[in-house]
């Protein structure tokens, strides 16, 4: 099959590769869809060094979604044809995060899924989800991002009538901006880029702050009678985004630090902000089983438009160029089709 490899930053190549080799109880599938993800972009720029960087070459991608081709002896649950999104991860239920609900730190979670930008791959049957005949594969591709949002969402503690700032209006800022209206709550968007702001307006956000070019810490004061929002989501990694955050928040209100930040800043602060306007600094960390299926649920009843978001929709053999518009921070959402 054709894959899409990486070799180091910045060199990505197209290489022909063994079809993945499944065991009694995995399912091979055709990739019909793969996002690229921000910590695809961070392998890609090598700017988050792991160990897994001296295993190289190696397939980005985890956001994919397609069909299955084959089924293991063992898998009853799935036939060849349905189209499926993958966990990613299969966790064990009984460990001590588990048992405490969090299963996105499962002790034994093992990495499920192979695969991504690439035409074919490979995931444990425990790992799936089947797609609803009303969601498209492009669709489909939005399950794992939506699904952090999610599990980000409701670390955020966001309740009816609350103002709610989401600072950065990227893919995933646009997300936050529609799940926090879903929650019931007045919408601020922030953002450098004009763009990405009307696309928060188009999607759900009720006011938009550019602040490239107004104080935006003093304009969301404005807008919120100078109060301060009750939650802030600060979905970009950027060092001056975070300090932004925690002066906008309003007593007793809830800043999530979303993003990875890579290289990661020394963010300093001043705790008697935190002391005596009694804040909460959180974060939130990948997905859940149930944050996933909540995101295919909400993607099926057009609860969240992901469509709107995706400006780039480019071949197997256009992935670097994906990459590099990603990394310009041109458009919005790239998503590969490897069978084109």
């Amino acid at each position: 099959m054709k894959a899409i490899r990486l070799y180091g930053p910045h060199d990505l190549r197209l290489e022909e590769v063994p079809l993945p080799q499944i065991t009694t109880q995995q399912v091979r599938i055709r990739i019909e869809a793969c996002g690229i993800c921000p910590s695809d972009l961070r392998w890609y720029a090598g700017t988050r060094p792991t160990p897994e960087m001296v295993n190289l070459p190696r397939i980005l991608g985890h956001e994919w979604v397609g069909e299955i081709v084959e089924v293991g002896s063992e898998v009853t649950e799935y036939q060849v044809g349905d189209r499926v999104a993958a966990y990613g991860q299969v966790v064990c239920g009984m460990c001590q995060n588990c048992q405490r609900g969090i299963f996105n730190f499962c002790l034994h979670r093992q990495w499920a899924i192979e695969g991504g930008f690439s035409e074919y791959g490979r995931a444990s049957a425990l790992g799936l989800l089947r797609i609803p005949d009303s969601v498209s594969y492009e669709e489909a591709a939005f399950t794992e991002p939506l699904s952090c949002c999610i599990n980000g969402t409701w670390r955020s503690n966001i309740r009816l009538g609350d103002d709610v700032v989401v600072v950065g209006a990227g893919p995933i800022g646009l997300l936050h901006v529609q799940l926090a209206r879903l929650q019931g709550a007045r919408v601020i968007a922030t953002d450098l880029i004009a763009e990405r702001l009307e696309m928060a307006t188009k999607v759900g956000a009720h006011e938009v702050v550019d602040a490239g070019r107004t104080d935006a810490v003093e304009q969301v004061r404005e807008l919120t009678g100078r109060r301060g929002a009750d939650a802030v989501i600060v979905a970009t990694g950027a060092e001056a985004a975070m300090k932004q955050g925690l002066q906008m928040v309003a007593l007793q209100g809830n800043v999530n630090l979303f993003a990875g930040s890579y290289p990661p800043p020394q963010l300093s602060l001043d705790p008697n902000l935190i002391h005596y306007q009694e804040l909460t600094l959180t974060g939130s960390h990948h997905f859940t089983p149930f944050t996933f299926q909540r995101a295919l649920k909400l993607l099926e009843h057009g609860l969240v438009q992901v469509k709107p978001l995706i400006t780039h929709r480019l071949p197997l053999e256009q992935t670097q160029e994906g990459f590099d518009i990603v990394a310009g921070q041109r458009g919005l959402k790239v998503v590969i089709f490897p069978q084109q």
